[in-house]
């Protein structure tokens, strides 16, 4: 497992703001995929992890017709590395939705093995 996905190790913030621990399986998952989709690809100052990350960053630099496509692509490739160790089964859907004048956000669906979606809101996309 790349150490740089793993980021922040264990803690995810509650609802009021404060650190909470994981407990789950489930939450770790999320907090890695999330990882993964909010990194920039290339980043990574760690030898032979420069490929981890999401290109999801360049969204505004494509043509507004072809943004939903490419947003599937960038998911896609960001969460390969998951589907390949067995951890999702497949991106499941992936929506994009405009908030302001080139400020996205994007709903991501993953399944996982067990057949259950795991659903994943990733805020200020393409900034």
């Amino acid at each position: 497992m790349d150490p740089i996905i793993n980021y922040p190790s264990g803690y995810a913030l509650n609802d009021t703001g404060n650190l909470k621990k994981w407990t789950t399986d489930k939450e770790k998952l999320r907090q890695r995929l999330m990882n993964r989709l909010i990194m920039r690809r290339g980043v990574a100052a760690i030898p032979g992890y420069g490929e981890a990350g999401s290109r999801l960053y360049l969204l505004n630099k494509e043509k507004p017709s072809q943004r939903e496509r490419r947003s599937w692509e960038y998911v896609d490739e960001a969460l390969q590395p998951e589907v390949e160790m067995g951890q999702i089964t497949k991106v499941f859907q992936v929506m994009l939705n405009e908030k302001e004048m080139g400020k996205y956000t994007l709903a991501v669906a993953v399944e996982l093995p067990d057949g259950d979606i795991l659903d994943l809101e990733v805020p200020n996309v393409g900034t």
